[in-house]
C-alpha cells in the first residue's frame, strides 16, 4: 500500500481551516502525511491506523469506519495539519537559506502571533483528538483494529490529549513537617 494516502481531502482542509485558496497543494501535502504519521497513528494506534489507510484505497471503508473518518478523523487531521503548515507560510526553506516571505499587499506576521495562532490552532486540534478518543471509549467493540492487540507499530493513545505546559509533582507534606515541625498557624483541624 502506498505511504501517501491522503485521509483528507485539500478542499476540505481549506474549507474548514483558514488557509487561502491561493496555498499549493505541494506546500500542504507533506504536513498533512507529517500529522496523519504523529498525531492520528498515535490516537488510532497503527492498525486501525493502516485499516483506515487500507479502506481509502480499497474503497471498502464500512459505514462505521466512514462516520469516523468524516467527523472525528477529519477534523483532528485538518487542524494538527494546519498547525504544522503555519511556520511555513511564514518561512521558507530555499537555495539561500531560510527566508521570511512577505508581499507588497500584506504585513508580515510577528514570531509572537505566529505562536499564538499556532496555539490557537493547537488547542482546537487536541479539542477534536480528545473527540476522537472519546468516541473510541464510547462505543467499544465497534472497531476491532483499536483494540486489538500486536507488535507491529504503536497501540493507541487513550489518554487525554490536552497538556497544560505545567507538570507537577506530588507534594510531600510529611517531609516539610518533619524538617520544619507542625504548623502553628493552621489550627488542631488542618487537613490536607
Amino acid at each position: 500500500m502506498s505511504d501517501t494516502v491522503l485521509l483528507v481531502s485539500e478542499q476540505r482542509l481549506k474549507q474548514w481551516t483558514q488557509l487561502d485558496d491561493n496555498v499549493r497543494m505541494n506546500e500542504i501535502t507533506p504536513h498533512i502525511l507529517t500529522a496523519q504519521e504523529i498525531y492520528i497513528q498515535n490516537a488510532l494506534g497503527t492498525l486501525m491506523f493502516d485499516r483506515v489507510k487500507a479502506g481509502i484505497v480499497a474503497q471498502d471503508l464500512n459505514v462505521n469506519e466512514i462516520d469516523l473518518l468524516k467527523n472525528y478523523i477529519g477534523p483532528t487531521l485538518m487542524q494538527y495539519a494546519l498547525y504544522l503548515i503555519l511556520p511555513s507560510i511564514k518561512y521558507k526553506v530555499v537555495n539561500q537559506g531560510v527566508v521570511n516571505g512577505t508581499s507588497e499587499e500584506t504585513s508580515a506576521t510577528t514570531l509572537d502571533e505566529l505562536k499564538y495562532l499556532r496555539t490557537t490552532v493547537l488547542d482546537t486540534a487536541e479539542f477534536y483528538n480528545k473527540r476522537l478518543v472519546k468516541f473510541f471509549a464510547d462505543n467499544p467493540g465497534m472497531f476491532p483494529q483499536y483494540d486489538a492487540p500486536g507488535t507491529d507499530g504503536m497501540y493507541p493513545d487513550k489518554t487525554n490529549p490536552y497538556f497544560s505546559g505545567l507538570v507537577t509533582g506530588q507534594s510531600n507534606l510529611n517531609y516539610y513537617e518533619e524538617k520544619y515541625g507542625e504548623c502553628t498557624d493552621c489550627g488542631p483541624a488542618a487537613t490536607y
